[in-house]
């Protein structure tokens, strides 16, 4: 197992990448972590039901990667737990497979997490090209839905230094593995969407600290996989708002937050329905009906749990309404 000595601290890196048929971006990802200037203790892809040769192109070329292959697809939230069960580092850095890390990343993640005491610490993700910001840290506003803080907008624009953020993206996070002993695992009735502010906002009502290392680059092309499955995202973005509200808004805070919560859905699904995707409108809200009562057991235990008051968790939020705060290309 590869150490890095920071101070009087070893650290070492378990990376875990989930994938599903993402045989066109896999090899550019793997190459990306290969040649990082922190060597990760170990690299896990955790394959969700692959029917191209996503496998075969690992083992071929990448053949010590530890594979774990799934039968069928389990979504991001699921996938990953599964990776992150099988890590043997103190940290685990989550990776989406469609993204590419700049040689330093892991480095800056790992001396902004030692700085700071983070707990879950997020890389500065661009688009391909780099041109512009695809994430700098999800935000989650009083509209009760949550929004990729600053999104589209250039490059040019990215903070020059380390700050506090409210919700750490899974696609390039790095998250201490304590963290799960005490938080939990990803919420798998999640499966892909949402699931990362889940995460972070559980990890928030208990107090814990999360960072955006703003030298930690990574390149991301977007919605590769989401873009094989029409209204799939459509679908997930309603379903999740509606178990992230529920779950995890403190009292009375939550009563302060329905009626808008309430008109963001609306509009949601009022949206997804004029483009066409009225079955994924329809199912999302059903699916969300039917596993409510599990919703509200989980609550149960998030809010008897919590460390903050509903007005220090408030003070967390944004106040802008997410259908305008993300910039329109």
């Amino acid at each position: 197992m590869m150490m890095v000595r920071i101070g009087k601290k070893n650290i070492t890196i378990s990376v875990v990448i989930p994938n599903w048929n993402g045989a066109g971006v896999i090899l550019d990802c793997l190459k990306s972590i290969a040649n990082q200037n922190l060597k990760p203790t170990e690299i896990i892809v955790v394959d969700n039901g692959s029917v191209d040769n996503s496998i075969e192109l690992i083992k071929n070329n990448y053949p010590g990667v530890v594979i774990i292959r799934n039968k069928k697809n389990l979504g991001f939230a699921e996938g990953v737990n599964i990776g992150i069960r099988a890590a043997k580092a103190k940290y685990v850095f989550l990776f989406n497979n469609d993204a590419e890390c700049e040689k330093d990343c892991l480095s800056e993640l790992i001396k902004t997490a030692t700085k700071e005491k983070s707990d879950i610490t997020q890389a500065v993700i661009l688009t391909a090209n780099g041109k512009l910001i695809d994430s700098v840290g999800d935000e989650y506003s009083t509209w009760g839905l949550p929004y990729p803080g600053m999104r589209n907008q250039p490059a040019t624009k990215l903070p020059n230094a380390d700050q506090a953020i409210f919700s750490a993206s899974g696609g390039a996070s790095l998250y201490k593995m304590s963290l799960f002993d005490e938080v939990g695992y990803f919420d798998s009735s999640f499966f892909a969407y949402y699931e990362d502010v889940d995460i972070s906002m559980r990890a928030q009502l208990m107090g814990k600290t999360i960072y955006l290392s703003s030298k930690a680059i990574v390149h991301h092309k977007m919605n590769y996989t989401a873009d094989k499955i029409p209204g799939f995202g459509r679908e997930m973005a309603i379903k999740n708002s509606i178990y992230l509200f529920w779950k995890n808004l403190p009292f009375p805070l939550i009563l302060k937050v329905l009626p808008r919560s309430l008109y963001s859905n609306i509009r949601m699904t009022g949206a997804a329905l004029t483009k066409g995707y009225s079955l994924a409108a329809i199912k999302a809200q059903l699916t969300a009906l039917v596993n409510f009562p599990s919703i509200i057991i989980k609550r149960r235990h998030i809010q008897s749990t919590k460390k903050i008051s509903s007005a220090q968790f408030e003070h967390l939020l944004s106040k802008q309404n997410p259908l305008k705060a993300v910039k329109k290309l």
